[in-house]
């Protein structure tokens, strides 16, 4: 049975006056927004106000009417954002994996953890799996290293500071220090390694993505089963890795993104 709307919790009600808003109807009164969610105009105009303090609605000078504001277009344009990066990305990927026969994946920063937003399985019977959605340890991933290396230090500092680099696996790297020491081999090679540091007989190796100020906005990975990858596999899945994301890069500048 569905919720009564008075018994609704604050964030719900604002959810509920931002959805109201489409393409077809960009701007609503308080009136029109109070009838057609059956909510106190009372309680619509205190969420409105508090929804305006942080930009996320705006009110029309002309008509009086709400209208979807600054933060919420700077938000959205987040997720617009993403969704390119993930569409450029696929085909990419694909190719990284014919390349490789291992399986890819492209990752962004969530906070203090890297977010699988775009994978292409490996169709090998012998793969390592990963899955949309998954969220990952900075410390302990070939993707995460990279953002630690190519990010402010502040970055390293939080995540430092929020999880004391747990140990996944006996391989994981848990000590600040020598996390830090290897960031200049990182840079120096353009790739970082995982061996084992997140799940045992795992690897992998990313490259990043920048943007055209220098920043790194997401990293390509290919991950493997450690046991059958060796020196000359491995030195193909680098040039390969570092390859795509270097294509990615040069797509989404030409896409202006």
């Amino acid at each position: 049975m569905a919720t009564p709307i008075s018994e609704r919790k604050t964030i719900d009600k604002a959810m509920m006056i931002l959805s109201a808003f489409s393409l077809d109807r960009p701007e609503i009164s308080i009136s029109d927004l109070a009838h057609e969610l059956e909510m106190d105009k009372s309680i619509i105009s205190r969420l409105a106000s508090s929804l305006r303090s942080w930009g996320m609605l705006e009110k029309n000078p002309l008509t009086g009417r709400l209208r979807i504001g600054s933060s919420a277009m700077r938000i959205g344009s987040l997720f617009s954002k993403r969704s390119t990066m993930v569409e450029f990305s696929m085909p990419l990927l694909a190719d990284l994996v014919n390349q490789t026969g291992n399986s890819a994946h492209l990752s962004i920063l969530d906070g203090l953890n890297t977010l699988v937003v775009s994978t292409v399985e490996s169709p090998n019977a012998l793969r390592v799996i990963m899955r949309v959605g998954e969220q990952r340890d900075l410390h302990a991933t070939a993707a995460g290293k990279l953002f630690l290396a190519f990010s402010s230090p502040s970055l390293l500092d939080a995540a430092y500071r929020a999880t004391g680099f747990p140990a996944r696996t006996p391989l994981t790297i848990t000590s600040r220090d020598e996390l830090q020491k290897g960031f200049a081999r990182i840079k120096k090679d353009g790739f970082a390694n995982n061996r084992g540091e997140s799940t045992l007989g795992a690897g992998a190796i990313a490259a990043p993505v920048f943007d055209k100020e220098g920043n790194i906005i997401a990293a390509i990975s290919t991950v493997f089963p450690l046991n059958i990858v060796g020196a000359h596999q491995r030195n193909n899945i680098e040039k390969n890795t570092l390859l795509s994301a270097q294509r990615l890069k040069s797509r989404l500048l030409e896409s202006k993104f």
